[in-house]
């Protein structure tokens, strides 16, 4: 296979650890959507542990995608098409979707984003990141990777780490060591998950300045009142709220303006 520079690709060559994510991916009769499926090998696994299976793939990189055509069109519906332009509500109308895949690192959080996103359409994700970028997404209140991504992420999905994968793992090596993570949608779905993240975005706008002046556009009373309510301290920074928190805010400001 040949590495695009431009796609950042690092391909999964470890059959083991291949398994490993497959493994991890619950069972069910729902559809599968594989993200960046490359040269195929977590393709051919999720295909022999979930036969007859409804299995999409999307790979934007356009020879890579006619490998994949040529050795499973029959068997997978492929995209060759930019994951961050697919929305599962239409690919498969009124059902849940389970992601699997080894992400690419150069588009790390917009895919993120992309999950947050789509989350009412998906029923677990199993897939594998820069370790580094877990370590934010997963951050706790309070640490300097905590930021809106975390708080979004954490709110919409219940997440485990699973295992960390080293570089020998894949062709290229990359620089990093990577983690599996496994993630499936908090009960009940959150409604205008949009616009409660834009919210958190503000929150964060600028991290030195306390939570009253990033959400100055609340008149001053309003917001005094619902930070009260929710357990926030008036004074208080971003970082220090927990995810929860944040959630209380929203409620009580109205979820907007």
């Amino acid at each position: 296979m040949t590495r695009s520079a431009k796609l950042g690709q690092n391909f999964l060559r470890d059959e083991g650890v291949a398994r490993r994510i497959v493994e991890l991916v619950p069972p069910g009769e729902g559809p599968l959507l594989e993200i960046g499926p490359g040269g195929g090998i977590l393709t051919r696994l999720l295909l022999e542990r979930f036969p007859g299976r409804p299995l999409a793939l999307v790979e934007v990189d356009r020879g890579l995608a006619d490998r994949l055509g040529g050795e499973f069109g029959a068997q997978a519906r492929l995209l060759e098409r930019d994951i961050l332009q697919v929305d599962l509500a239409v690919l498969f109308p009124g059902e849940r979707v389970t992601v699997a895949g080894n992400l690419p690192y150069h588009i790390s959080k917009p895919l993120v984003d992309w999950l947050i996103a789509q989350n009412r359409r998906i029923a677990g994700a199993v897939v594998m990141l820069q370790k580094d970028f877990v370590d934010k997404i997963l951050a706790q209140a309070g640490g300097k990777k905590y930021n809106a991504q975390s708080v979004a992420f954490q709110l919409l999905f219940q997440t485990r780490r699973c295992f960390d994968v080293p570089a020998g793992a894949f062709v290229p090596r990359p620089k990093v060591v990577s983690t599996v993570i496994a993630a499936k949608p908090a009960e009940p779905p959150m409604k205008d998950v949009g616009e409660f993240y834009g919210f958190v975005r503000q929150c964060f706008s600028e991290r030195r300045k306390t939570l009253a002046n990033n959400l100055a556009v609340f008149p001053a009373a309003v917001l005094a009142q619902a930070l009260a309510a929710a357990g926030a301290d008036a004074q208080a920074r971003a970082e220090q709220l927990g995810p929860e928190r944040f959630a209380a805010l929203w409620r009580e400001l109205g979820g907007r303006p």
